[in-house]
């Protein structure tokens, strides 16, 4: 971890009473996976304070956290000093949880905490398209054995979908079944300077 002072900081930082209770309330979650969308959050604080040049993109749980801390504003005012550094979504929200910046965000995430982002917390954001993709070619392997009068393309086309499903990245997996977020598009060095830092001041 690059700066062991800023996390704890962050981490230190005492959510408003009845946070994690109004949490549950306004998404439904029970205590423990509301107590971890919390930590997910001042984890996802910390990458956010530590590289102001590029864009973190929280995933959809984590910005429900974020949404309901501003809503406190002189909470969520001593937090960003905490931070070092005013902390906004972007206008029009975020548009991708699945490009660029969202990749960098999650192997940030990985080089920051040494694991990858829990799937409870942080989805994986090509599921859908990955489900689609395999779909199509279990799909196109049963209708090639009906046309064949074959056992092979359908064996084929499951055999294809299977690894569409469970090869999620083209570097290997770490073996935690959330290998996607150890990718990283190029650009994302974890050097600060500059300016953005995607929904930040």
């Amino acid at each position: 971890m690059k700066d062991q002072a800023l996390w704890a900081r962050i981490e230190a930082h005492p959510m408003p009473e009845g946070f994690v209770a109004a949490l549950m309330a306004a998404t439904g979650w029970p205590r423990d996976r509301a107590l971890g969308a919390v930590q997910e959050y001042r984890r996802l604080a910390y990458l956010v304070a530590l590289v102001k040049s590029v864009r973190r993109v929280p995933s959809k749980p984590v910005e429900q956290v974020w949404d309901l801390h501003r809503a406190d504003a002189t909470d969520y005012a001593a937090f960003t000093q905490v931070m070092g550094r005013g902390w906004t979504p972007p206008r029009g929200g975020f548009a991708r949880r699945d490009g660029r910046d969202a990749q960098a965000t999650r192997k940030a995430y990985l080089r920051e905490f040494g694991e990858s982002p829990p799937a409870q917390h942080w989805p994986d954001p090509n599921r859908v398209v990955r489900l689609a993709v395999a779909g199509g070619f279990a799909v196109a392997g049963a209708a090639g054995s009906l046309a064949a009068a074959s056992v092979g393309p359908v064996l084929a086309g499951g055999a294809i979908a299977a690894l569409v499903l469970f090869l999620r990245d083209r570097g290997g997996g770490s073996g935690d079944g959330d290998s996607a977020w150890g990718m990283i598009a190029a650009g994302d060095g974890g050097v600060d300077g500059g300016e953005g830092g995607g929904g930040c001041d």
